[in-house]
């Protein structure tokens, strides 16, 4: 039997890197009314958890210490582990139960105890046979294969497994039709934050205690986006009593594929078929439904008429019915309509699925964030210097970094890099578009077959993209042996693709084939249209069907793209415009030892050519989508000419990559009349709009500047421009009346370039209302050129300067005419511009008199307590608007919260105060609490972000949240 400190270090090794932080925290703060003994930071700070536990026995005894994790274990959120560890609590030495002080007769109490040991019994048998499942499903599931591992070789889940982006939304009808079309648009519009993550524990809880019990969830996303390894994780996180041991008993995981295409079977033989064991107790589980949880993965791929009428569904589950009609009675609730369902789906079925389901929870799957890229590369590579290397690379390239937001698209490109590692290659080989990544994989894996093999491998590769483009044709995804036949593959063929794992051969149904993935099956269904015919090789041999192939006339095809139904054959285009570069079809020809024609380049150019100059533009496909597929193309003398043929250029960029492609092809435009850019971009508050990660874009400066009448948004950072541009930018300010928008941040315009651009700002025609010169090299010398706009300028109502070197005195000559009473200004952005207390008298000034001001941004200087007891006195003045003020980093102690108090409760207007990385101590935040409980504290949103708070205070906020709901109070406790 294992000892107190075993146990309790075992459960302190399912905590993770920050969750044990956060116990180590709590463990140096444990309240002293609970009778332990906190432990001291020196001691903790480096303990692993056998070290850990070992600590907290040795200063307060087994008991204690057991109490104190169960305690913490609630406080860090980690419920699972607080339940069970109460379940689990060892019996203790001192622990006994009075006799004598029992009222009832010793018969009852024997009586008593017969039961309980008869209910204990039973619980237990129903335990072991539940421990029995979920050991089984841990095996199951805690391996996996990758698209591309040999036989016997597999991939610990845990490991591998890098946390998804999952929000509580779902796309609209309107959105993309074609589920990779736009890659990472949807992520761009999410942030980072707490309020958009999913906790997977909390998936099936109503919202609120009014709303209704959630049933059925659905996580949808786009093909390669991580569904099915989410799935499998959540198996595996229950069968680890990870997740949901309190709401379900049992999880059955439901291929939708397998079960469409398998015999005919009941509810009762479907889960049965999950048991390790022939005879297992379904007749019991079945007694609590509400305790079931079916896992459906890939609704999309389900087979079978869902339009059928009620009374063709399933209610017995005892009934053997067709496996479609099982799932579709499960999912319409006539089926055992007190378990619970969570179903995963292409976006491109949700329509089909929505109107089957009765209040669903719908999540979004938007895969990997930013910093996820870069962990599931340093889980991919084992060795760190490689995965340091194989990062830098792709960082380096928007492109394909924008891309691995797809987990499929990620492990592609760790796949290639670590072979081109592996094989010693320089990694400068790897392009930047998708087709040449799918190019490289393609052959690295078929460059593993030996010589004599290679005809084999030309003839088996033509078969592979006849069946695809007649897949793509027929939208068509699963394939027979007979349609392997149709195409001149036979089954020994395609045993040698499975090996290489170009080909997947589905587990449970011998006689149906797919493609690892959609994209994959447009690739090749490109190549069809390329792959010259071999008129010597001997086609008598073939089946006479073999030559009613899909019409390799690629004028079809391309009259096609666009009125197909989803988009199929846009990725289609586009892998044509890729194959047919003149580097990759030399490098395909050797590597795979089949002739690819280039004969089709002139019909792709006129295609172009009738495209660009139609006169309706909305019509399929958009300039952009052009755009991106002579990106694919990587040709810039096929791309001029190309791009001779647009005089009119009228497109919305949304993404990085938008501009990537965008920024490639208007360089190589030498004949564009007109230019219009209509920039998406959701950046409301100041500070999101001073840091937000925009596109590197500065070839499409050049063609924005000479047609200025165009365009309302210029967005131009980080694009390496200096102060000669400026004149040409003074021009469009002055002759420009719908330019509403310029962004110059991050460039080296230094106070010359302001001076011009002042120029055409304080021109009566310019109607410019919003201006970012944030990190442009300026100096207190440009002060008095920026100075007169605001007394001259009747739009501006937008500066942001943050940082630049403005300092003191800058900043008050900025202030004297920001008091005038032509100034518009209503948001003013100072981030990190050298200031001190020194300019907090000008800067007050302008509070109590300018009357537009809502929004001060201060975040980053070092104005002290004395810089904010000078800004409280303008800011409790009547005639101050202030609405939103930043002074976040700017070196604050308690002594400033009793100034900010009075302000609280005394200022009428100012509606958001973020007071993050600074040291207010508990004493400070505490009389904050008590302050903005009054009523006369209008305050609706407070920011104490990367601040340490002691437990009292943590919990003082936490109070005060819920006693003021309507207040929103951000808090991130940092270690002490």
């Amino acid at each position: 039997m294992a000892s107190v400190r075993c146990k309790l270090a075992h459960y302190l090794e399912n905590l993770q890197d920050m969750d044990l932080k956060k116990f180590k925290m709590h463990l140096e703060d444990y309240p002293l009314q609970k009778g332990c003994t906190a432990l001291p930071r020196g001691q903790t700070e480096k303990a692993d958890p056998v070290d850990l536990a070992t600590l907290m026995i040795d200063c307060n005894g087994e008991e204690k210490a057991w109490t104190m994790a169960v305690w913490i274990f609630a406080a860090i959120n980690r419920r699972d582990l607080h339940e069970k560890a109460k379940r689990d609590e060892p019996e203790w030495e001192n622990a006994h139960v009075s006799v004598v002080c029992r009222e009832e007769s010793l018969e009852e109490e024997w009586m008593g105890l017969l039961g309980y040991l008869s209910r204990i019994s039973i619980c237990k048998k129903k335990k072991d046979y539940c421990k029995k499942y979920r050991n089984y499903i841990r095996s199951r599931f805690q391996c996996m294969k990758d698209r591309n591992a040999r036989l016997g070789e597999s991939v610990n889940l845990n490991k591998r497994y890098t946390r998804l982006r999952l929000v509580k939304e779902h796309q609209s009808q309107q959105q993309r039709e074609h589920e990779l079309l736009a890659i990472g648009k949807t992520l761009a519009k999410v942030g980072d934050g707490p309020m958009n993550s999913v906790n997977l524990e909390l998936l099936f809880e109503p919202e609120d205690q009014h709303s209704e019990p959630v049933h059925t969830v659905v996580f949808q996303g786009s093909a390669g986006i991580g569904k099915t390894m989410l799935a499998r994780k959540i198996m595996l996180d229950w069968a680890s009593e990870k997740l949901y041991q309190k709401k379900f008993d049992y999880l059955f995981y439901i291929h939708c594929r397998e079960v469409s295409l398998g015999t005919q079977r009941s509810l009762r033989d479907l889960m049965a078929s999950c048991f390790p064991d022939p005879n297992p107790p379904i007749s019991k589980i079945m007694r609590k439904p509400s305790k079931i949880l079916f896992l459906m993965d890939g609704f999309d791929e389900l087979q079978g008429a869902f339009d059928e009428h009620s009374e063709a569904l399933c209610t017995d589950w005892q009934k053997v019915e067709r496996g479609d009609i099982l799932l579709s009675s499960l999912i319409r609730k006539k089926l055992l309509p007190e378990a619970s369902l969570l179903i995963t789906t292409r976006p491109v079925a949700l329509e089909k699925l929505h109107h089957l389901l009765d209040h669903p929870r719908h999540v979004e799957i938007l895969g990997f964030s930013e910093a996820k890229k870069k962990e599931y590369f340093f889980k991919y590579f084992s060795d760190e210097q490689q995965a340091q290397e194989a990062f830098r690379l792709i960082q380096e390239n928007e492109v394909l970094f924008t891309m691995c937001f797809i987990p499929l698209v990620c492990w592609i490109v760790c796949t290639g890099l670590k072979q081109q590692m592996d094989s010693g290659k320089s990694l400068a080989q790897t392009s930047k578009t998708t087709t040449a990544v799918y190019i490289f994989f393609l052959s690295s894996l078929l460059q593993s077959q030996a010589e004599s093999q290679k005809h084999h491998v030309s003839a088996n590769l033509r078969g592979l993209c006849s069946l695809a483009a007649d897949g793509i044709w027929n939208q068509k995804i699963l394939f027979e042996e007979a349609d392997l036949r149709n195409h001149g593959l036979q089954k020994a063929d395609v045993s040698a693709f499975l090996r290489v794992s170009l080909f997947q051969k589905e587990v449970d149904c011998e006689k149906f084939y797919s493609f690892i993935h959609m994209t994959f099956q447009e690739f090749f269904a490109a190549m069809y249209y390329l792959l010259e015919e071999e008129v010597q090789r001997g086609v008598t041999d073939m089946p006479q069907n073999l030559l009613e192939l899909p019409n390799r006339d690629v004028t079809a095809l391309l009259e096609n793209y666009g009125k197909f139904e989803k988009g199929y054959l846009i990725f289609v285009v586009r892998f044509l415009f890729g194959l047919i570069n003149q580097e990759r079809t030399s490098y395909l020809e050797k590597k795979l030892s089949c002739k690819i024609s280039q004969q089709i380049r002139l019909e792709l150019l006129k295609w172009i050519e009738a495209k660009a100059k139609a006169k309706i533009l909305q019509m399929q496909p958009s300039q952009l989508e052009l755009f991106y597929c002579l990106y694919e193309m990587q040709e810039e003398d096929f791309v001029k000419r190309a791009m001779g043929h647009f005089p009119k250029i009228e497109i919305t960029l949304s993404t990085r990559m938008d501009h990537v492609v965008s920024s490639f092809c208007i360089k190589n435009c030498q004949n564009v009349q007109s230019l219009s850019l209509r920039l998406l971009h959701n950046s409301p508050k100041e500070e999101e709009e001073e840091e937000e990660e925009t596109a590197q874009h500065s070839d499409v400066d050049h063609f924005i500047i000479p047609e200025p009448s165009v365009a309302s948004s210029h967005r131009l950072r980080r694009c390496c421009l200096s102060h000669r541009c400026c004149s040409h930018l003074s021009y469009v300010l002055s002759g420009n009346q719908t330019l509403v928008e310029l962004d110059l941040s991050h460039n080296a315009l230094e106070d010359c370039g302001a001076r011009l651009v002042c120029m055409g700002l304080k021109n009566v025609f310019c109607s410019l209302k919003k201006l970012w010169l944030v990190n442009c090299c300026l100096t207190s010398a440009c002060c008095v050129d920026i100075a007169s706009v605001l007394s001259t300028n009747q739009s501006l109502t937008r500066l942001y300067l943050g940082e630049n070197a403005l300092g003191d005195s800058g900043v008050g000559v900025l202030c004297e005419r920001a008091k005038h009473p032509q100034c518009k200004l209503q948001k003013l952005g100072l981030v990190k511009s050298g200031l001190t207390s020194d300019c907090c008298t000008a800067l007050s000034s302008v509070l109590r008199t300018n009357w537009n001001l809502t929004h001060l941004y201060l975040r980053g200087n070092a104005l002290g307590d004395m810089g904010v007891k000078l800004l409280c006195k303008g800011l409790l003045h009547p005639n101050c608007k202030l609405q939103m003020l930043e002074l976040d980093n700017c070196s604050l102690s308690s002594h400033c919260c009793w100034d900010l108090s009075t302000l609280l409760t005394s200022n009428q207007s100012l509606r958001q105060l973020s007071l993050g990385s600074n040291d207010l101590g508990d004493l400070g935040v505490m009389l904050f609490c008590e302050v903005l409980k009054q009523k006369s504290c209008l305050l609706k949103s407070l920011q104490l972000c990367k601040m340490y708070f002691n437990y009292d205070t943590i919990c003082a906020l936490e109070t005060l949240q819920e006693e003021k709901p309507e207040l929103i109070v951000v808090f991130e406790p940092l270690q002490k």
